[in-house]
């Protein structure tokens, strides 16, 4: 199963109306005309009237302000046609703010920038969304953070340039550790996505384990799980996905029937036998032939074979065919209960077996009529397996035998009368 990432990047739209910034000995100022024009401007949007606002804002462009003052104006333009839903023309008025670098603090251009990737994602146009990225992290120097990088690793992972995408993302985790920050669970997600993209199994269970590390989610622990199944550790699959369940937290059908199938994989059927026993119980797994099917072999392959019966028998009454009576029936002879192996081969002729296990069936009732030492019945069921390819030869060999037999037998009686 392919897994896609897809980063939920919130858009901080930056619409500071007021203030000064100082920035490496350099001042950004507002008039307080243009100031209070913004104000207006905000009110209005608050209260959802857009056009009115985007009036004013487009009346004081035309008169003189500063770059910073134009760049800011622009900028709460950009966000308006955001919040109105216009996202081309929030692209177009963000951009006119990248027209004042220079005249503008470095926090406001980084944040123009990283809008316009975050818009330039959204309509799918991802080359120009990586240039708006490389363009931050040419610029923004110590106000770089980690989630800049994985802006970029996202624009590239769009883009498809995996060894790109897994470049960028590398280099958002390092920040964030070299800041002593745990990295951002999306930008985790995102290095996963590029090493199932590279088949990097073993680098994807490196990056699985840091996120469970720092948000231990059942969802990322069922994925490492399946991980460790690709590269064949079982075991450790199987300590993961047994503390998930004694924790409460696999209740889905497939999982408990995968942690089943793995406790048999790893020779503890046993356990396995418990947790589809308990499933089926509570309802956890439908009351179907196959569900109890794969009961009844973990119940086998824990040598209770009371118990595989009785699965069988479920398994059989609900199956469309008698092939489980079939099974129930050598677990009876096993045990050496000739006549329920026989009641139950009957069941299944009842019902209907598949035609390469009829030869079979018709044997194994012929053995169970010889122990019970019905030795005419047991040949003629013997006839019947010789009709069926598979089974003639052995058929064949067991008509001798328990002609023979019957003849010794004859004869001792014979000598006794």
């Amino acid at each position: 199963m392919k897994w896609l990432v897809i980063l939920v990047l919130s858009f901080s739209l930056l619409t500071e109306t007021s203030g000064v910034f100082a920035k490496q000995g350099k001042s950004y100022a507002m008039s307080l005309k243009v100031f209070k024009k913004m104000e207006q401007a905000n009110l209005l949007v608050e209260e959802k009237k857009f056009l009115e606002a985007l009036e004013i804002l487009n009346e004081q462009l035309e008169k003189r302000s500063s770059k910073y003052e134009k760049a800011q104006i622009h900028s709460l333009i950009g966000s308006i046609h955001y919040r109105n839903s216009d996202q081309q023309s929030a692209i177009e008025a963000f951009e006119r703010v990248l027209q004042s670098a220079g005249g503008m603090p470095i926090v406001l251009h980084t944040q123009t920038l990283k809008t316009l990737a975050q818009l330039s994602l959204v309509m799918e146009n991802y080359q120009q969304a990586r240039d708006y990225c490389q363009q931050i992290i040419s610029i923004a120097g110590e106000t770089l953070k980690p989630m800049d990088y994985a802006l970029l690793a996202q624009a590239n992972y769009k883009l498809e340039d995996w060894e790109a995408a897994l470049d960028a993302a590398l280099k958002g985790r390092s920040l964030a550790l070299s800041m002593e920050k745990k990295p951002d669970e999306n930008l985790l997600l995102l290095l996963n996505a590029v090493h199932f993209e590279l088949q990097q199994i073993d680098k994807m269970r490196e990056v699985l384990e840091e996120m469970i590390r720092y948000y231990p989610k059942t969802s990322y622990m069922l994925y490492l799980a399946s991980v460790y199944g690709q590269l064949d550790r079982l075991d450790k699959q199987t300590v993961l996905m047994e503390s998930l369940y004694e924790d409460g937290r696999i209740k889905d059908a497939s999982q408990l029937k995968n942690l089943a199938s793995l406790y048999m994989s790893e020779k503890t059927p046993y356990k396995g036998a418990l947790v589809l026993d308990k499933a089926l119980r509570n309802e956890q797994l439908k009351a179907t032939a196959r569900n109890f099917e794969m009961l009844a072999q973990a119940w086998r392959l824990a040598a209770e074979r009371e118990k595989a019966i009785i699965a069988l028998g479920q398994a059989a009454e609900l199956s469309d065919d008698g092939d489980n009576y079939l099974q129930k029936a050598y677990l009876h002879f096993d045990m050496a209960q000739w006549r329920k192996t026989s009641e139950a081969l009957m069941l299944g002729f009842d019902k209907g077996l598949t035609k390469r296990l009829e030869g079979e069936a018709w044997l194994l009732l012929g053995m169970a009529r010889f122990k019970m030492k019905r030795y005419e019945q047991a040949i003629q069921a013997c006839e019947r397996a010789k009709d069926f390819k598979k089974a003639a030869k052995h058929a064949e060999q067991w008509i001798a035998y328990i002609s023979t037999e019957k003849r010794k037998i004859e004869s001792m009686q014979q000598v006794l009368n």
